[in-house]
């Protein structure tokens, strides 16, 4: 192998790995002044800003491709996903609340407290940034590179599809590892989690579902009073406490740890599937894939 096949491709294109370090190096660059800002909304703004607005030239001078292949397209499509996710997320919070309660392995106080309007739409919009930016990156634009850079005659499309999607998944995992109460458990899960969250961009090629259901997982969590990701929740509408095994429960950092967590992530990934054998029945490429 000659110098020139170790960064580029047969196309003479710079090879997946070191597009991915170039992107990921500026990107870290561009945002690192965001952090003398001491206001957390509007860094969380000005990260999907620069986010954007750097998969843009990206797309045009280190990818080459076009810009909706990452799946974040502004369009009626985008916005009806994003409410199907939401509703779907909400469902899947609520469902594991209920389970846990009925099996005695979470206490559930009555109302504790209705959170403020204003407070609520804006903690709402950071979730909604949160979902932005976490899918935007780890599904629409790493997925889409590792698919891209593992694509060849050495592997099948299904090979190349199951790897691209566990290789983003478990860094999706990873990058939660400086958590509150992170474990090595925690970042199993959140691997699953990430693989839940990516089917919907595989089959639909848009990112509207992904973003909505973690967005509601977040917000819903939060609200109704689990701890979430290792935070604790503060004003929720209920007093959450586990009673069960931290296996079951997730213990101090949330469900996402434990066996209730997987659970919602299979009825997410049940309701999201169900849904887009609805709307995309033309589109099932994971069926594809298996032929």
């Amino acid at each position: 192998m000659t110098i020139g096949n170790l960064f580029f491709n047969e196309n003479r294109q710079i090879r997946c790995l070191w597009r991915i370090l170039i992107f990921v190096s500026l990107l870290g660059l561009a945002i690192l002044p965001l952090l003398l800002l001491n206001n957390v909304y509007l860094q969380f703004i000005g990260v999907v800003l620069i986010l954007i607005f750097g998969l843009r030239i990206n797309s045009k001078y280190l990818d080459k491709r076009n810009f909706s292949e990452y799946g974040l397209v502004f369009n009626k499509e985008t916005f009806r996903n994003v409410l199907v996710g939401l509703t779907i997320g909400f469902c899947a919070v609520v469902l594991i609340l209920i389970i846990g309660k009925s099996t005695g392995i979470l206490s559930v106080s009555g109302v504790l407290s209705v959170p403020k309007g204003s407070l609520l739409v804006l903690f709402a919009f950071k979730m909604l940034l949160v979902g932005v930016l976490e899918e935007t990156f780890f599904r629409g634009y790493l997925f889409t590179n590792l698919y891209d850079g593992f694509n060849s005659k050495r592997l099948t499309k299904k090979q190349t599809l199951v790897i691209s999607l566990m290789l983003s998944s478990v860094l999706f995992g990873l990058a939660h590892f400086s958590n509150n109460n992170a474990s090595f458990l925690s970042m199993t899960l959140l691997t699953v989690n990430g693989m839940v969250w990516c089917i919907p961009f595989i089959i639909s090629k848009n990112l509207g579902l992904s973003i909505g259901l973690h967005t509601a997982w977040n917000f819903t969590q939060t609200q109704l009073g689990f701890t979430m990701s290792g935070n604790k929740s503060l004003n929720a509408l209920y007093k959450i406490e586990n009673v069960g095994p931290d296996l079951f429960t997730g213990g101090e950092y949330g469900p996402e740890a434990g066996i209730l967590g997987l659970i919602g992530f299979g009825l997410m990934l049940a309701m999201s599937l169900l849904y887009l054998k609805y709307r995309y029945p033309k589109q099932a490429l994971l069926n594809k894939e298996q032929k």
